[in-house]
């Protein structure tokens, strides 16, 4: 990526990159979906038809097998509805608009924390199956959830700015200002975060042969930024996936 564009651009195009790796990575996710919704469909059809073809051809032993086909679509119907629709955690709160950042401070670590999501993403697409996939799969949860914060308190960052530029009395746009810095400064503090939560994640899949020692010290140091994102995410008001506080 060209050092040169400007961050609000950069997030724009950081946040697309992860979008393209959600897709990849859960196309094997939607597809078995798919495959238990029709499922699920053909079974029911071939119940609700079983009667009929035992009272044209007198043979109840369709009853049984209409019994059998409504059980089997209960089945399938039970799997499309538990499988996960995608591989990948992804932040639950909407992304910003490139234009909507133009002039915002917010725009550089709401890039930043767009970049980190999309390499925790990246790191865990090729851990499948080896050692350390659940430590990485652990940070990929807290990089969806910092990026949620992020992204909501970059909304209020454009909202303080936007204020600014409309109020004329000097004392009101300084308590605007001081706020729009306290908000900024919290995001600053989740990109933080997020670093070093991508370079946990990162000792993690480059040491291939980690030992058992080792691994279990990287899953602490997961677990330790886990639990500083969750009060982190608080002071950013934001409570959890799809919980704004």
């Amino acid at each position: 990526m060209a050092a040169g564009l400007p961050d609000w651009l950069r997030a724009d195009i950081e946040r697309r990159s992860f979008e393209n790796a959600e897709r990849r990575f859960s196309r094997p996710f939607r597809r078995a979906r798919q495959r238990a919704l029709l499922s699920a469909q053909a079974w029911a059809a071939a119940a609700a038809a079983s009667p009929v073809v035992a009272a044209v051809d007198g043979e109840w032993g369709w009853l049984a097998f209409g019994a059998a086909a409504l059980a089997r679509a209960g089945l399938s119907f039970r799997e499309y509805r538990t499988s996960p629709e995608s591989g990948l955690p992804a932040p639950s709160v909407p992304p910003l608009r490139a234009l909507e950042l133009r002039r915002s401070a917010a725009a550089r670590p709401l890039r930043r924390g767009e970049a980190g999501l999309a390499a925790v993403a990246a790191l865990l697409c090729s851990v499948e199956a080896r050692p350390g996939t659940t430590q990485v799969q652990a940070a990929m949860v807290t990089a969806a959830r910092l990026v949620d914060g992020l992204r909501m308190t970059a909304r209020r960052v454009v909202a303080c700015e936007s204020a600014m530029r409309a109020v004329s009395d000097p004392a009101r746009r300084a308590d605007i200002r001081a706020t729009s810095a306290r908000l900024l400064a919290a995001m600053e503090q989740a990109a933080d975060l997020l670093d070093e939560l991508l370079t946990a994640a990162t000792e993690i899949v480059v040491t291939v042969t980690t030992p058992t020692a080792e691994l279990t010290g990287l899953a602490d140091e997961v677990e330790r930024l886990r639990t500083y994102a969750d009060g982190l995410s608080e002071l950013l008001g934001f409570a959890g996936p799809g919980r704004p506080a």
